[in-house]
């Protein structure tokens, strides 16, 4: 039993070393430059030993995406119900959301760079309407419409605004993820004056 639960273990740590190698690989290098044989070299197994676990890049690159998206959408949806529960208003709500989107990019700047940047996905199977990105981006939606139904934010087209939220906060982060700020105190600052600032253009 041991032996199967070290196997496991042993099993586990390979896989994470494959992908952690790839996804590296794929931001540095380009998915094209990028073989299998490459991805074994960078961690020292024999192309072998990845396809064991993987049939080719697609498969390791859907198994990126995958894990992406869920920290991604885990990450939103969190912070929504923290607010939630904390009794903020729909408006703050959707602040905390925003924030978060911003947060989880400099956190994770090369998994927010396969979703949001590199378009990995036009080699995967993943399709958007299953993706985290894409619900993300309706629990952002929602918070929009609520916050016009209590009033904090004036009527419109939310899908259209959901459109212009999103584009500002991939702006905000690719920016901090690439660029110093020297007028800035500090990425906080920017992060909280950026997302009120715009909220405050919406809002009644």
């Amino acid at each position: 039993m041991k032996h199967i639960k070290r196997r496991e273990r042993e099993s586990s740590e390979i896989r994470r070393k494959i992908i952690e190698a790839a996804r590296s690989l794929f931001l540095n290098q380009g998915y094209a430059e990028v073989s299998m044989r490459k991805i074994a070299d960078q961690i020292e197994y024999s192309p072998t030993t990845i396809y064991h676990y993987f049939a080719n890049k697609e498969a390791i690159v859907r198994e990126l995406l995958i894990e992406g998206n869920s920290m991604f959408l885990q990450t939103l949806q969190q912070r929504a119900e923290e607010a939630q529960a904390a009794g903020l208003n729909a408006l703050d709500v959707l602040k905390t959301v925003s924030d978060a989107y911003v947060r989880f990019g400099t956190a994770n700047p090369e998994y927010y760079n396969i979703l949001f940047i590199s378009n990995l996905e036009s080699v995967s199977l993943i399709s958007l309407i299953d993706s985290g990105r894409f619900k993300g981006f309706e629990l952002l939606e929602s918070g929009l419409k609520a916050a016009m139904n209590d009033g904090s934010i004036t009527q419109g087209d939310e899908r259209l605004i959901a459109t212009s939220v999103w584009s500002m906060l991939h702006g905000l982060t690719s920016l901090l993820l690439n660029f110093d700020f020297p007028t800035a105190k500090s990425n906080d600052e920017l992060i909280s004056f950026t997302i009120d600032t715009f909220f405050r253009g919406v809002s009644r």
